[in-house]
């Protein structure tokens, strides 16, 4: 217990004592004491630091390079925190001006010794990228990233510095100019940089598109390697357009390269002056590719044209021949089948015709049949119904139920066949009428087609009273039937009593005509009996019923009993 309470005492006491040591100001004399010690550490971190980096240099381990060079940073960072802590102390002092102006002026001095050799080693290490394979070119690579980092903490430093002589009333014209000289000479070797990497990306994957796929192997490592360069790169060169603004430097034509490289403006630092630069610069991009490909262009057009044109001749040339294939006297296709044979063949030589004008421009046909292929199924999948009508469509076509001026009862819909595609068929009604019904519908219900044979029996019912005479109507009807001009001779129609109905005779009159003349015939005959029947008082009965009332015996007798009495 009591060591416990010692400890705590102690403890106490020795925060009082800091806290008292922290509340005393220093003074002048002091603080003069604190900068020559400050410069002196200055010095010697930065004859320590040259040593690290010249061993850094040649050194060909990268862990014993990674170990160096996160020591140097720690010193660098520490020393940073001395100086400001210094400064700190300083600023409380009116009097300590010039010594925070000297301490500030030897780490700026420090701060561009350790930039220059930075960006000294930073140029060996892109050589050495060139140089080895694949695996130490990730190593490098991070070696890379960690200088940029390494040079842009050390420009923002120089950056602090510049704003702490403003804060303590130095001109600093001098020191910003030298500063922005820096920054802009390192943006701009970042952007020449960047540019190098993005067209040696593209003509690499240009060369790609050529190669055959068993020999693209080592090609798209190198493109990898491009990309990871380039994506290094844009992303220093953002954290510089980030410095250059704060500077209040132009950076739209910098932004604008960000964008031109990875495509995606929301990796650009974007304001409205960088839209404006983006802008005018693919504008005058397009126009300079425009007029320098001008010849070009115009040539794969007239080509284009050419091919086109020649296509759509040929296009016709085949429907031509196809149709006379098709309606040759020994082909015996349905009009149906004629039309879809020519309309497909036609349509098939303009497809394939305009594929093959493409490719002869130069566009590449495999993406654009990869994307057709993808687009067919999903097409396919949001359009069942479409083609499960173009499925009874090819049925219909390939069994003729019927043909184009057939009467049709299909669909539920009754009437003439006006035309037919792979979806639906239009059929015009008796009354004039038109319904386009969908072939699924069709195919999927009973077909009745009246004209499809060349000639069709006409069934008509005649009913004649039970008193005329059988033989006489059986004459009367055989003489008008045989009398048409348009009844057949053969078949034999066919004249029979039929039905002994409730309140007629009913004979059955079947004539055979050609398909053609069904109706007129119908309704000649219909007439023509009706007159006959008339000539020769031969009735015809309307729906009647006889009642016959009967008496019994008891009721009559006792009817005659009451009669007698009276």
């Amino acid at each position: 217990m009591l060591r416990i309470t010692v400890l705590l005492w102690l403890f106490v006491a020795c925060v009082s004592l800091a806290q008292s040591n922290a509340l005393e100001a220093p003074t002048l004399s002091d603080l003069n004491a604190d900068k020559t010690i400050i410069v002196a550490r200055i010095k010697t971190a930065s004859q320590r630091v040259e040593q690290m980096e010249a061993n850094w240099e040649q050194s060909k381990s990268e862990i014993a390079r990674d170990l160096m060079q996160q020591q140097v940073s720690a010193d660098m960072q520490q020393l940073v925190k001395q100086i400001d802590r210094f400064l700190d102390q300083a600023y409380k002092i009116p009097d300590a001006k010039s010594l925070a102006v000297a301490v500030i002026r030897a780490e700026n001095h420090f701060l561009e010794a350790r930039l220059d050799s930075a960006s000294t080693y930073l140029g060996k290490l892109f050589e050495q990228y060139e140089l080895v394979d694949t695996r130490q070119q990730l190593l490098i690579l991070f070696s890379i990233d960690d200088l940029y980092d390494y040079i842009n903490w050390l420009l923002a430093e120089q950056q602090e510095n510049l704003q702490q002589l403003q804060t303590l009333g130095i001109d600093t014209d001098v020191v910003r100019q030298t500063l922005n000289h820096k920054i802009t000479a390192y943006s701009e070797f970042m952007a020449a940089y960047l540019r190098t990497n993005a067209r040696q990306r593209e003509l690499l994957e240009d060369e790609l598109e050529s190669l055959p796929a068993d020999a693209r192997n080592t090609l798209i490592k190198s493109i990898a390697s491009q990309n990871r360069l380039v994506k290094s790169a844009v992303n220093n060169l953002k954290h510089i357009v980030v410095l250059m603004e704060e500077q209040r430097l132009p950076v739209a034509k910098y932004n604008e390269l960000i964008f031109k490289t990875t495509g995606n403006l929301a990796e650009a630092v974007v304001n409205l002056r960088t839209l404006r630069t983006i802008v005018i610069g693919l504008s005058e991009d397009a126009l300079i590719w425009f007029t320098t490909n001008l010849g070009s262009i115009a040539s794969l057009l007239l080509l284009f044209v050419l091919l086109m044109a020649g296509t759509i001749l040929l296009s016709r040339l085949v429907r031509q021949i196809i149709f006379q294939a098709v309606t040759h006297k020994k082909t015996k296709l349905s009009t149906l089948v004629q039309e879809f044979f020519v309309a497909a063949g036609g349509n098939l030589v303009l497809f394939f015709g305009f594929l093959f004008a493409l490719a002869q421009i130069g566009l590449d046909l495999a993406p654009l049949l990869t994307g057709l292929g993808v687009a067919g199924i999903v097409v396919g999948f949001a359009l069942q119904d479409t083609l499960s009508n173009f499925a009874a469509g090819i049925m219909i076509l390939i069994y003729r139920p019927f043909d184009v001026g057939d009467f049709v009862e299909a669909g539920g819909v009754s009437g003439k066949v006006g035309k037919m595609n792979l979806v639906n068929t239009t059929i015009r009604t008796f009354d004039n009428q038109v319904f386009m019904v969908p072939n699924a519908k069709i195919w999927g219900e009973t077909i009745k087609n009246i004209t499809s044979e060349r000639i069709r029996r006409v069934d008509m019912v005649f009913a004649v009273a039970y008193r005329d005479d059988i033989e006489q109507v059986e004459g009367v009807l055989a003489e008008v039937v045989s009398s048409h001009p348009k009844v057949l001779k053969t078949p034999k129609h066919t004249i029979r009593l039929h039905l002994l109905n409730s309140s007629s005779v009913d004979f059955i009159v079947r004539p055979w005509v050609k398909t053609a003349d069904y109706w007129d015939v119908y309704w000649d005959i219909t007439r023509e009996i009706k007159l006959r029947f008339d000539k020769e008082g031969i009735t015809i009965p309307f729906p009647q019923q006889d009642i016959h009332l009967h008496q019994n015996e008891r009721s009559e007798n006792s009817h005659n009993s009451e009669a007698v009495r009276e």
